[in-house]
């Protein structure tokens, strides 16, 4: 998602030699590269290519520290150095820890971000009404998975969902009303819940981006989002 940068970001990534730094604020202990070992994330728009996905993302990552709690909040961030330049932090997303073991000091941690928070089955309270619109459904599923919805995701308020019957998730009805919407579903690098349209755009529009600010393509088209 393409966030808003520095001028000094922006040179920056441009200029040859410029490497990236990571950040992790772990239940609010700050980690530098000084701590890290190595880490990675997984994460898309898709698990498999087209519309109605939720796609959950991972960090794996290895570190230096006295102790990780159980189920941390691991909030991760990117700058950009190049000799004695260095830009701003940037957030890169939100991760809840789901295991972590440790060796000599060295913490392996696997998480997830909130979409994971979306394989409850949902039961509905009883004071709610079926059918429910579009945007009443994902307020009430992001309620409880207890995050917030981005001010560009945009539903149909025409667009209704039946009683969760058959142990449907809250993931199951997110990729409904994502493939009645014609996009999918992310969390974003500020953990919050997106809808990002993949035949259509407003006229305000995002481009999706690299780490660096670079634009993704798909078969050479850039992918706006809202």
């Amino acid at each position: 998602m393409a966030q808003t940068t520095s001028s000094l970001w922006k040179s920056l990534r441009r200029t040859r030699g410029t490497k990236a730094e990571h950040l992790f604020d772990i239940n609010g202990v700050t980690y530098g590269p000084e701590h890290e070992v190595e880490h990675s994330v997984d994460a898309g728009l898709y698990e498999k290519f087209g519309i109605g996905n939720a796609a959950t993302a991972k960090l794996t990552l290895k570190l230096y520290t006295d102790n990780v709690p159980r189920a941390a909040t691991i909030k991760r961030f990117i700058r950009l150095r190049n000799g004695s330049q260095v830009s701003e932090w940037l957030p890169k997303g939100v991760f809840f820890t789901n295991r972590r073991s440790e060796e000599d000091g060295q913490w392996t941690i696997e998480a997830f971000d909130a979409m994971r928070k979306a394989e409850w089955v949902w039961t509905p309270d009883q004071y709610l009404v079926f059918p429910m619109t579009a945007p009443n459904a994902v307020k009430e599923i992001a309620r409880i998975m207890q995050v917030q919805i981005d001010p560009r995701t945009q539903l149909n308020p025409a667009c209704t969902i039946d009683y969760p019957a058959n142990d449907y998730t809250l993931r199951d009805e997110l990729r409904f009303i994502a493939a009645a919407h014609g996009g999918n579903w992310i969390v974003t690098d500020e953990g919050k819940l997106l809808l990002v349209p993949l035949l259509s755009a407003p006229p305000e529009t995002n481009y999706l981006v690299t780490e660096y600010g670079d634009p993704i393509t798909f078969g050479g088209v850039r992918i706006l989002v809202g």
